[in-house]
């Protein structure tokens, strides 16, 4: 017995697998500086055009930084254990990638509930116009102003105060995870590494 745990020891220090560290120090740093990135990026946004908060550039800034975090930990990971199974990359990818989105939330914590909670009503409004603009695109006609149309656009500007809210933001991170969830199931299947 003990020449056993002899031997398992050497092997898992010649291999660098340590089984009690589920979650390697490297997850946890990429993923605070991909949360600080995308906190950063929608303060300058802000500073820049108030508007911008909601323009083209913001999804695919942040599935970028989300991805750039799920590489880097994947690609850490694997190159210092040799070897990353497709179930634990997907939860390391999954774990970091949501990490990094969190920082669209403390944004809006921060600028919303701390230093300028004055700006809910303006910021729905342009929730409510950039709506409008998308059904324009579809065509679906928002001119008509009937009573539909108008609850319609007062459920909009509701939700849109509501997200705000800290109870809101906690909705938006956790239903985040579907979407961070798509995405790492990608890009585990791609950086995986199964042992020679």
């Amino acid at each position: 017995m003990y020449s056993a745990s002899v031997t398992l020891s050497k092997f898992m220090s010649a291999h660098k697998i340590n089984p009690g560290k589920r979650v390697p120090d490297a997850l946890l740093g990429h993923a605070v500086a991909g949360a600080f990135m995308i906190l950063i990026g929608y303060f300058l946004a802000y500073l820049v055009q108030f508007d911008w908060l909601l323009g083209a550039w913001a999804t695919p800034f942040v599935l970028m930084v989300v991805v750039a975090v799920m590489v880097m930990v994947l690609l850490t990971v694997r190159g210092d254990e040799g070897q990353l199974q497709f179930g634990r990359a997907f939860g390391l990818a999954l774990f970091s990638g949501w990490l990094a989105r969190l920082g669209y939330n403390v944004f809006n914590l921060l600028l919303f509930s701390v230093m300028r909670p004055d700006l809910k009503v303006p910021y729905a409004d342009l929730v409510v116009d950039k709506s409008m603009e998308a059904f324009e695109l579809l065509g679906v006609d928002t001119v008509g102003g009937d009573r539909d149309e108008m609850k319609l656009l007062t459920m909009f500007r509701e939700e849109a105060e509501w997200t705000l809210t800290p109870l809101g933001q906690l909705r938006d991170g956790m239903l985040s995870l579907v979407w961070v969830a798509l995405v790492a199931l990608v890009v585990s299947a791609i950086l995986q590494r199964n042992s020679h």
